[in-house]
């Protein structure tokens, strides 16, 4: 019999598991998710696939970190497979680490260092008036490229590429004509499915990086700016919903949005996800990355975001037919 244990949190209605399993091999991050994807795949599809988990499990495992300076290493997986970063469940551990009191704080605040295959990102926990808050400072974010898709519906779709720890095709919901509600969730559903692959073989010619997803942007206010973040990713065959507003994906819409010039260095921006929770994003500073202009983005939970939602072991019985389970069935 197989038991794996875990920690329940959710990060603005997003759920992660979190998993600790120091002893993974690997000289760097990428080698560590390289040996989970050969060696630990049965775990990811234990604890994101039916009947154990659903289309919105998300989790991260916890190993020891490759560089000296950081506190630990991390790589995240979903149903769809391993990814080099997530911005959401990196804040719901740091969360849970300095909740539970394995980091201890000192003048209000836990900083941590998480080694990542997209880098190593800074967390800082905040324990003294802004208690529960947590800042993500991501990995340098930039813009890779714009073009245009050809939509059965919408005709043709600006597609701009932005990095933010993963790929997203970030897509303007009032070029599309489209009043955000969860009513048009499934028509953009479908056209991500549509766009999906045209995109990628787009992002593989002028990106190192897989497309992760599409973020559908829709402009709330100049002041203070305020935006909607639809994020979907996973694959065209199941496309998930993020259910909280990204730390990646907001990362990478901050990328967007400074490119743009729509928002300034130091300037505070509430992205809103599909259920209408909140993370703030900020241009801490210009950088440069593999030849392209970058920023480092600053995301922060609004207030006290990640909460425990339960301790719990998955079991797969030896004579269980199913094994690990079955991906979730996307109706």
């Amino acid at each position: 019999m197989k038991a794996v244990s875990y920690v329940e949190v959710h990060n603005a209605g997003m759920p992660v598991k979190i998993v600790f399993v120091p002893w993974v091999p690997g000289g760097d991050m990428r080698e560590k998710k390289s040996y989970c994807e050969r060696e630990l795949d049965w775990l990811r599809k234990l604890l994101t696939y039916e009947p154990r988990g659903s289309s919105n499990s998300y989790g991260v495992l916890v190993t020891s970190p490759v560089n000296e300076f950081a506190h630990l290493g991390a790589v995240f997986f979903d149903p769809s497979g391993w990814h080099d970063m997530c911005g959401h469940a990196s804040m719901g551990l740091a969360c849970y680490l300095v909740r539970s009191g394995l980091f201890k704080a000192s003048s209000g605040k836990v900083e941590l260092a998480l080694d990542t295959p997209a880098g190593v990102v800074k967390l800082i926990v905040e324990t003294g008036a802004l208690a529960g808050r947590v800042r993500l400072v991501n990995v340098p974010s930039y813009v890779v490229s714009g073009f245009n898709v050809t939509s059965s519906k919408f005709g043709s779709v600006t597609v701009d590429l932005a990095y933010g720890g993963n790929l997203y095709g970030i897509v303007d919901l009032d070029e599309l004509g489209v009043e955000w509600s969860l009513e048009a969730l499934p028509e953009l559903v479908e056209l991500a499915r549509e766009l999906w692959k045209p995109v990628e073989e787009r992002a593989k010619s002028t990106s190192s990086y897989e497309l992760y997803g599409f973020r559908f942007s829709k402009k709330i206010s100049s002041s203070p700016p305020r935006y909607y973040g639809i994020l979907l990713f996973g694959s065209p065959k199941r496309v998930l919903l993020d259910r909280s507003p990204s730390g990646t994906g907001s990362s990478a819409h901050l990328a967007h949005l400074y490119h743009l010039g729509l928002v300034k260095k130091g300037e505070v921006v509430e992205f809103l996800s599909a259920i209408n929770t909140a993370f703030l994003g900020k241009v801490l500073d210009e950088t440069e990355t593999a030849g392209r202009k970058a920023i480092i983005p600053e995301i922060t939970t609004a207030l006290r975001a990640c909460y425990v939602t339960g301790y719990s072991t998955a079991i797969l019985e030896p004579d269980d037919p199913l094994k690990e389970g079955f991906a979730p069935l996307p109706v």
